[in-house]
């Protein structure tokens, strides 16, 4: 790492990664995950992969890089998503966030 180009990537990516473990910690605390600190560990080993990756080869293409940095960040917002909507199963005649749907719209699609 005498590369002065390395040495602000390593730099930059270790803060963009303590941010955003803090960041992940904070909310699954938020919202009262079982295990808070497996999820930001989670997503914090993955980033650090692909800095290391990227950082010791070199030649790793980015996409390559990206889907290894974001791989735990996606499986947390999957168990966000489970543990903010819960197990119910979906309402294919309303759209998430909305409240129920009115007997005038049932009676339509029925027809």
């Amino acid at each position: 790492m005498d590369d002065p180009v390395s040495l602000l990537v390593a730099l930059l990516g270790s803060l963009v990664i303590a941010v955003v473990t803090i960041a992940v910690h904070r909310d699954a605390s938020r919202l009262e995950f079982e295990r808070p600190w497996f999820w930001a560990g989670l997503v914090c080993i993955s980033m650090l992969i692909a800095l290391t990756l990227h950082l010791a080869v070199g030649t790793i293409p980015v996409p390559g890089l990206l889907v290894i940095a974001v791989g735990g960040i996606a499986l947390y917002l999957f168990e966000r998503d489970d543990t903010v909507h819960g197990e119910d199963q979906a309402d294919p005649h309303a759209l998430p966030g909305s409240g129920p749907p009115s007997q005038e719209s049932r009676r339509n699609d029925d027809e």
